[in-house]
Order: structure tokens, then C-alpha cells, then sequence
């Protein structure tokens, strides 16, 4: 192997390194995101599946494509409101995505008489009400949609949903996460 061979190859081998550092810095800065808004929520919401924070990734070793982490999710709810769930999905990439987002909102869920809370509640449907349903040219600016669900499994135990998204890159202060994320949350 040349010089010229070797070096490129350490230099390409510094950038995947660089990009999944990138990665893990992302990571944390979401973390850092869903904690300020689990204090912004308050004790009155509470995170519907605890630390979990997403679903489908895999180590086997048929499922590459799974490996990394598509979007993850951080859904609350209260005993006040037993069949409402408010919160955000952040989708990384996939979906056509150009860019990361951030999805928010509130799941109206259909709850049989006399329970505590819904009997089905799926870790994406925020991710599915905005990906699946509703108009095929929603903006990601902010914008409210209302969202009934036209196919099962959504429409049996959503009734409807308010969502909306947001550039992720958006999202940059704590300032931002109260003004554009909370507050929105609040509203629905």
C-alpha cells in the first residue's frame, strides 16, 4: 500500500469516526431536550413508558438497517385526562425525510367505560398520526393539524390527534423548547 493509499484511508476512517461521534452528540443533546421537558410537563404528566425512549433497533445481525436508532419518542400522561397522551417523536431520518424533526402533539384514545386509560397505546402512534395520516402536504412549521385516524390499528383506539412539527435543528436553547415545543403541547 502506498502513502497516498494509506492516508486516504486514515482520512475516511477520521470522518466515519467524526460522523458517529456526531451521532452521539445528537443523542445527548435529545436527551437533554426530553429532560427539560419532562420539568417544563410537570408532575401532573408523567412519562407514559417511563425511560423508554424508542422501539425497533436491533443487534441481530440479518437487520443492519436497524441497527441505528430511526426516531425516538417521549409520550406523558395524566391521571386528570385518563384518555389523553401529549408528547414528541423526533425522527431522525427515513420516511423521506431532509431533515430531522421533531413531531408534537396530543392522542385523543378511545377508553372503554369504567378503565383507568385506553386499552391499546402504541409507542408511534404520534409518529404514525403525522407520517400516515391527514393531509399529504403538512408543513413542518409549526403548523396544527387534526388528524382522525382512517386505518386500523389507529382508528381503533385513537379518535384523533393535534399534531405538529418542527425543523429539529430549530430546537437549540431551552428558551426554544419552552416557546416552541411546550407551549404548543399546552395548547392542545
Amino acid at each position: 500500500m502506498s502513502d497516498k493509499d494509506h492516508q486516504a484511508r486514515t482520512e475516511l476512517g477520521e470522518k466515519m469516526t467524526l460522523a458517529f461521534e456526531y451521532v452521539q452528540q445528537v443523542f445527548r443533546e435529545t436527551s437533554q431536550l426530553m429532560t427539560k421537558l419532562d420539568d417544563l410537563m410537570g408532575a401532573d404528566w408523567t412519562p407514559t413508558y417511563g425511560n423508554r425512549t424508542t422501539r425497533d433497533v436491533t443487534s441481530h445481525l440479518a437487520h443492519p438497517d436497524d441497527w441505528l436508532v430511526r426516531a425516538v419518542f417521549r409520550i406523558y400522561d395524566s391521571k386528570e385526562s385518563p384518555g389523553v397522551r401529549k408528547g414528541i417523536s423526533i425522527a431522525y431520518w427515513g420516511n423521506g425525510l431532509e431533515q430531522p424533526i421533531l413531531i408534537g402533539g396530543r392522542m385523543d384514545y378511545f377508553v372503554p367505560e369504567g378503565a383507568d386509560g385506553p386499552e391499546v397505546l402504541g409507542y408511534w402512534d404520534l409518529s404514525n398520526a403525522w407520517f400516515e395520516e391527514g393531509p399529504e402536504d403538512k408543513r413542518i412549521d409549526g403548523s396544527i393539524y387534526r388528524v382522525e385516524p382512517s386505518e386500523a390499528p389507529l382508528r381503533d383506539h385513537i379518535q384523533e390527534a393535534r399534531v405538529f412539527a418542527i425543523p429539529l435543528v430549530g430546537v437549540e436553547s431551552e428558551d426554544d423548547i419552552r416557546t416552541q415545543v411546550y407551549s404548543r403541547l399546552e395548547e392542545l
